[in-house]
């Protein structure tokens, strides 16, 4: 069951080429509720709605670009010094001194502790009593993120003699008091005389409690964590681009899904978070703050800018920061919240509708303008969004439910569109379907049995290479069988006590079998090649309960066939290494990833499973050898005998005219001549499809893949893959 890693040692850091931004409206109206979509009623708060979707793009982003940088501000803070700030910094401060997700103190506890490293341990009651958790939380961060500022604190709490002569003070009253109210009550008589007494003995007492405790309210501590308490937005008014890694760690732990994310009282970081939220809705200083980030960050190239919002700007326009946003070649998408049911849901925009919102129509204003050709239109088109006729469009959208938010967001920062030099034109992509549905089904359905052994690697890699020999039509020697393939590994290359290094397997296999080559790729790139049918091998590790839960999932059966989701797996994330297993990609979907396993076709779905995306399978903040892993198998058109290229392009130029007369509209959409730059409709391009001519400058060219690929997928909901 198990696999090697390629390789434990620290990967090569590259520079980023991308830097994203996120804006959140946290101002008063993200108190209300909105629908989830889900058509039972249920609701959920406009807050962890938008939440939840600022980790979305996150995930997607590191997905697609895992060097990207990004950041993510508020808008809408009470503090009117700091209505805006960087969220990021902020999770990171109150996290800071924590011990992981494990850690369940309190803000008076972490504040206590840190008094106890400074040897005034003399001030824990009054830490307890004086200071809320909340501003207990804030002055410990405080103190944490300025190291500088711990020995003032400390040097401002009453030493222990000060409170100790007050105690003193105050215990001539406690002596005293009973005799002297004694002496007046006998005024009165003997009953006066006894009550005097207890009245005096009180008021001793309370001497003492109120001398020490004026001594501490007047203190320079308390003065000093009233101060921090009114004061620390302030350190992070300025926006900050961070790895996208470290985004998606610090959203991770904003959501309130798992136990782990709970100190002792049960509260969550956003708890703590929200009694500065809830503000007015500073948009126009937000858009100031994020343009002064991306003029820092000139030389990315690659700048894109997402405000989700749900009213109207209250610090004046926007609209003309907006415009130098996009001076600065920023691409900006924005997203209007609603309780409005009656707005059309799922629908893309290429000007603004009639709404009586005025917060919308600046939103729609804000966002820049793409041909829905361009990615991520094609992909939202493929999933049932409405895409307008004019063939241009806002990345702009209104929802009414967090499943809609959520789904937007997925999509719009996924994997683009770009050339490679492999084969991966429309014919990569469209040709082998006949056998995908055949030869592909068969295997699917009567998977290999490994049982509980170490030999995944070689089930696994078996699969992907036969189904990768299934794509060259007509191949001189023809295409060998699983079972051939992996005896083959198995007596060449046989498991160890871990099982086996699966890049050295695929290194000398793709030496057996021409031409197949092969590339570990990303998420994205994983997903790119399954939509274009070529086979993805897939490994990834689990804890110990992580096996236990996927297991159980997965052989229940009122779950087996159903997707494993991210919550599910949320609590067995951050435990100990449980193992590692090899696997093959066979489907996506914007919602899921589904696999071939080898544990016989009475397990999960018919021998496979479904996840929601590869976060479900991996440790939380793991190095990068646990992290899961994509090998994408594929072959070059260079690389084929010349039978099998003469063989391959008669059957691919058959294909697409077939594929033409089922689906004629498919060629409706223009396209983009690279030589002069002018667009026409697919249909009028002539010549081969491998070699079209343009019908306005008549000049022939080789199709870039992702001309036609992202026409196909738009209109032709070509995205499902068997």
């Amino acid at each position: 069951m198990a696999t090697n890693s390629s390789s434990k040692a620290t990967p090569t850091i590259e520079p980023p080429t991308a830097i994203v931004g996120c804006l959140l409206d946290v101002s008063g109206s993200m108190r209300k509720v909105l629908e989830t979509g889900t058509g039972d009623g249920r609701a959920t708060e406009r807050l962890r709605a938008v939440l939840r979707a600022a980790l979305k793009l996150a995930r997607a982003e590191q997905r697609h670009n895992p060097n990207a940088l990004m950041f993510v501000g508020a808008f809408g803070m009470k503090n009117k010094q700091a209505p805006v700030v960087d969220l990021c910094g902020i999770v990171e401060a109150l996290l800071q001194g924590t011990n992981g997700p494990g850690d369940v103190r309190t803000g008076h506890e972490h504040l206590v502790a840190l008094a106890n490293e400074r040897n005034v341990p003399h001030i824990t009651k009054y830490i307890q009593e004086k200071l809320t958790e909340e501003q207990a939380r804030i002055v410990h961060a405080h103190l944490r993120r300025n190291p500088d500022m711990v020995q003032e604190f400390v040097d401002s709490i009453p030493p222990p003699d000060k409170l100790r002569n007050m105690e003193i003070a105050g215990a001539g009253a406690k002596m005293y008091g009973p005799l002297l109210g004694a002496s007046v009550g006998s005024v009165f008589g003997p009953v006066g005389t006894i009550a005097g007494a207890v009245v005096g003995g009180v008021v001793g007492l309370i001497g003492v409690d109120t001398a020490k405790d004026h001594a501490v309210e007047d203190s320079e501590a308390l003065k000093l964590a009233r101060r921090i308490c009114d004061e620390w937005l302030l350190d992070f008014k300025d926006l900050t681009a961070r790895s996208v890694a470290d985004v998606v760690l610090l959203l991770e732990r904003v959501q309130d899904h798992s136990s782990l994310e709970r100190n002792a009282r049960g509260r969550t970081l956003l708890d703590e978070l929200k009694p500065h939220l809830y503000g007015w809705t500073p948009m126009k200083l937000a858009m100031t703050k994020a343009l002064n980030l991306f003029r820092e960050h000139r030389a990315l190239e690659a700048r894109v800018l997402v405000t989700i919002s749900d009213g109207e700007s209250t610090d004046g326009d926007p609209l003309p920061i907006v415009k130098e946003l996009k001076q600065e070649k920023v691409t900006i998408a924005s997203i209007f919240l609603t309780a409005d049911t009656s707005i059309p849901r799922r629908q893309l925009h290429d000007h603004s509708r009639g709404s009586r919102y005025v917060g919308e129509h600046t939103l729609f204003n804000m966002a820049s303008k793409t041909a829905v050709t361009q990615h991520p239109i094609p992909v939202l088109s493929s999933m049932g969004w409405e895409i307008p006729s004019s063939g241009e469009c806002a990345l702009y959208t209104a929802v009414c439910s967090s499943d809609a938010l959520e789904e937007f967001c997925s999509v719009l920062l996924s994997a683009r569109f770009r050339e490679t030099d492999a084969l991966l034109d429309i014919l990569g992509r469209m040709d082998l379907d006949s056998y995908i549905n055949d030869e592909h089904m068969r295997t699917r359905n009567n998977p290999s049995d490994q049982g509980q052994t170490s030999t995944c690697y070689a089930h696994a890699i078996a699969a992907v290479l036969h189904m990768a020999m299934l794509r060259i039509f007509e191949r001189d020697g023809g295409c060998p069988s699983i079972a051939k393939i992996r005896s083959q590994i198995l007596k060449e290359l046989p498991p160890g006590p871990d099982g086996r290094n699966v890049e050295e397997v695929l290194e000398k296999a793709a030496g057996w079998y021409r031409p197949l080559r092969f590339r570990r790729v990303d998420q994205d790139g994983a997903r790119q090649a399954v939509l274009h049918r070529r086979p993805v091998l897939a490994t990834y590790r689990l804890s110990i309960s992580g096996w236990e839960a996927f297991s159980e999932h997965f052989q229940t059966p009122s779950t087996r066939t159903s997707i494993l989701s991210e919550t599910r797996m949320a609590q067995h994330r951050f435990l100990t290494d449980g193992g590692g297993h090899a696997v093959v990609l066979v489907k996506c979907d914007p919602r899921s990833l589904t696999f071939l396993n080898s544990w016989g076709s009475q397990w999960g779905n018919n021998g496979s499973f479904s996840i929601e995306n590869a976060t479900v399978l991996e440790p939380s903040g793991a190095p990068e050898w646990a992290c899961m892993h994509f090998y994408d198998i594929y072959w070059l058109e260079s690389d084929l005998t010349v039978k099998e290229r003469e063989a391959y392009n008669a059957h691919a130029d058959e294909r697409v005219r077939a594929r033409a007369t089922k689906h004629p509209e498919i060629f409706e959409l223009e396209i983009q001549c690279p030589l002069c730059k002018r667009n026409a409709p697919i249909a009028d391009f002539t010549g081969s499809v491998r070699s079209a001519v343009c019908p306005l400058c008549n000049r022939g060219f080789r199709p870039a893949p992702g001309h036609l690929v992202q026409a196909l997928y738009a209109r032709a909901g070509l995205s499902d893959v068997v």
